[in-house]
């Protein structure tokens, strides 16, 4: 455990996308939906991309192709409208139930108690969307013009932290 482990969420998710993007590519660049080259760059960017949370979640750094922030943040931005689209075909499909539960503001875990596996669709896929947005948003403060810092800067406050902590003991 780092301190940092409360962002796990985001490593797995991280990590989720490269495998679902190795497994999905092959069959859609062999029916033409997907070029060779565009798929390898998904799975490259994606790949930094876990290999980042991975570091914040273990401060462990491991090997990954390298990608620009810029390439980071297209890749985010749309795999946040994805999962958005995934989330608003979720919310339509599901139980008429849990569409009045969620448009009268009751909380997810409320509707998920609820309506259990009647729910589990639209709260996977809300999960997944709010998981893409925060990682997006992660990756927009190290944009220029940005007056948040980043997810570094949080890294490199809890290295400096614990080796105070250690030094001290």
């Amino acid at each position: 455990m780092t301190g940092l482990d409360r962002y796990s969420t985001l490593a797995r998710e991280a990590a989720a996308a490269v495998e679902r993007r190795q497994a999905q590519y092959p069959a859609l660049v062999e029916r033409g939906k997907l070029s060779a080259d565009q798929a390898d760059a998904e799975v490259r960017v994606w790949r930094a991309i876990a290999s980042d949370w991975r570091w914040v979640v273990t401060l462990e750094r491991i090997d990954a192709p390298p990608a620009t922030l810029a390439e980071k943040v297209a890749a985010l931005e749309e795999s946040a409208r994805r999962a958005e689209r995934a989330m608003r075909r979720a919310f339509a499909q599901a139980d008429t139930g849990v569409r009045d539960a969620w448009q009268q503001d009751m909380a997810v875990a409320a509707i998920l108690d609820r309506y259990g596996d009647a729910a589990v669709s639209f709260v996977e896929a809300w999960d997944r969307y709010w998981t893409m947005a925060d990682l997006r948003d992660w990756y927009r403060r190290d944009l220029p013009g940005s007056d948040r810092p980043g997810i570094a800067h949080y890294v490199d406050a809890h290295v400096r932290a614990m080796r105070l902590q250690r030094a001290a003991a």
